[in-house]
């Protein structure tokens, strides 16, 4: 199951959670808000261990499998508005594990792969301006991303690559916590199983992520 097969069947429900959600963490106050106007000349990057509705989280019928995904995300951020990251994940089996005809038992490993790409937050003058978080890793954002998904047990590991355009919304929860939500679209590319033609269309892209993390800063002169 793939970026193309399965986030067609759950973006309507996705999207209710991030427009549900969006709200609500906007108005969350960030408590280092006022010290990205203290402290413009700090240069940092952002690392963080999370989990949430993303790639590799897929759900089996069949065998009741439950893949639940842990991604690791570095970013770093040239100007206190623009960003570039890379996240690595990789899916775990919480759930049923199936068992083969020769009584040995699938992995507890499914999917894994990484994405990479830039940000940009805008509009960090206006939200300073208006008392709201805002800075370096903080704010509403535009980005552009690759990705590929692999899957460890496969025979063919490559399942797909995606390039998309986002807008999304990135905050803090106290002292440790992130959330990451984000909505977007592009084009996709799927591995095919059983020929050698690969497939090529439309993709959504949606996710929202909670993890913690901590800034590692150093000072510009």
């Amino acid at each position: 199951m793939s970026v193309v097969s399965i986030f067609p069947r759950v973006s309507c429900a996705v999207s209710l959670i991030v427009l549900a959600a969006l709200p609500v963490v906007a108005q969350t106050p960030d408590s280092t808000s006022t010290g990205y106007l203290t402290r413009p000349n700090r240069s940092g990057t952002l690392i963080k261990l999370g989990t949430g509705l993303t790639r590799g989280l897929e759900y089996y019928g069949y065998s009741r499998a439950f893949f639940v995904p842990l991604v690791v995300s570095v970013e770093h951020h040239v100007t206190p508005a623009v960003s570039v990251f890379v996240n690595g994940l990789s899916s775990f089996n919480v759930g049923r594990r199936y068992r083969y005809y020769d009584n040995s038992r699938a992995s507890i490993l499914g999917n894994f792969g990484f994405d990479a790409g830039a940000r940009y937050y805008y509009n960090q003058e206006k939200r300073r301006r208006k008392g709201r978080a805002a800075g370096p890793f903080v704010g509403n954002y535009l980005a552009l991303q690759t990705s590929s998904v692999f899957n460890y047990t496969y025979y063919n590991s490559y399942l797909h690559s995606t390039l998309t355009a986002v807008w999304g919304m990135q905050r803090r929860i106290g002292k440790y916590g992130w959330f990451d939500a984000y909505i977007g679209a592009g084009v996709g590319r799927q591995s095919a199983y059983y020929n050698s033609i690969n497939r090529v269309g439309l993709v959504p892209e949606i996710g929202i992520k909670f993890g913690l993390g901590s800034c590692l800063t150093r000072q510009v002169n």
